[in-house]
Order: structure tokens, then sequence, then C-alpha cells
């Protein structure tokens, strides 16, 4: 019975062969590895820069908001004294219209008297 077998240095060779392959798929491996590292530093780099980019946008944000709220502020207090000053100077005027109106009368009660009680003259 023949078997065909392959002699020990065949299956030697055959090792040798497979080990040498695996040994450079393996430094293939390392070099990927190694340039994969290198791209999560950057990466890294890159997230630590754009969470301090988000803290001072986040930052200057608070700010304005807290600037917007005081300048509401402001602006309501000072639309309520401009509130307050239109009604003074309407009442104001309300009071100036009544004493021009009572001078008026005033003047034409004086006019009548001094033409003994009668229309003042028409001009």
């Amino acid at each position: 019975m023949t078997t065909n077998q392959p002699t020990i240095e065949e299956r030697l060779s055959r090792l040798e062969t497979l080990f040498v392959n695996v040994g450079e798929k393996v430094a293939e491996h390392d070099e990927t590895i190694k340039q994969h590292d290198g791209n999560i530093d950057v990466l890294v780099a890159n997230i630590q820069l754009l969470t301090e980019n988000v803290a001072a946008v986040s930052q200057r944000v608070d700010s304005l908001a807290q600037q917007a709220a005081i300048d509401r502020q402001a602006f309501n207090e000072r639309m309520d004294r401009l509130a307050a000053e239109a009604a003074q100077d309407r009442q104001q005027a309300a009071i100036d219209r009544q004493e021009f109106r009572n001078s008026v009368n005033q003047i034409l009660n004086y006019l009548r008297d001094r033409n003994g009680g009668s229309s003042p003259p028409q001009i």
C-alpha cells in the first residue's frame, strides 16, 4: 500500500513557509496598528481642542445670555420711565389746556365787562 503522505522534510518546509507568512502578516498588522495609534492620537488631540472650543463657546453664550437679561431689564425700566413721563406730560397738557381755557374765559369776561355786558367786538 502506497501512501502519498509528505515526508517530514516537506512537512517542516511547509510549516516553515506558513510561519514566515504568519510573521509577515503580523509585521503588516503591527505597522497598521502603529498607523491607527497615530490616527487615534490625532483624533484625541482634535477632540480635546473641540472640547475646549465648546467650553469657550458655552461660556460666551452664558455671558451673552446674562448681558441680554441685563439689557432687557434696563430696556423695560427705561420704557416704564418713559411711559410714566408720557402720562405726566398728558396730565400736564390737560392741566395746561384747562388753564388756557380759563385764561381765555377770563379775557372774554373782562372784555364783556368792559363793553358793558355785551359781547366782545368782532375782529
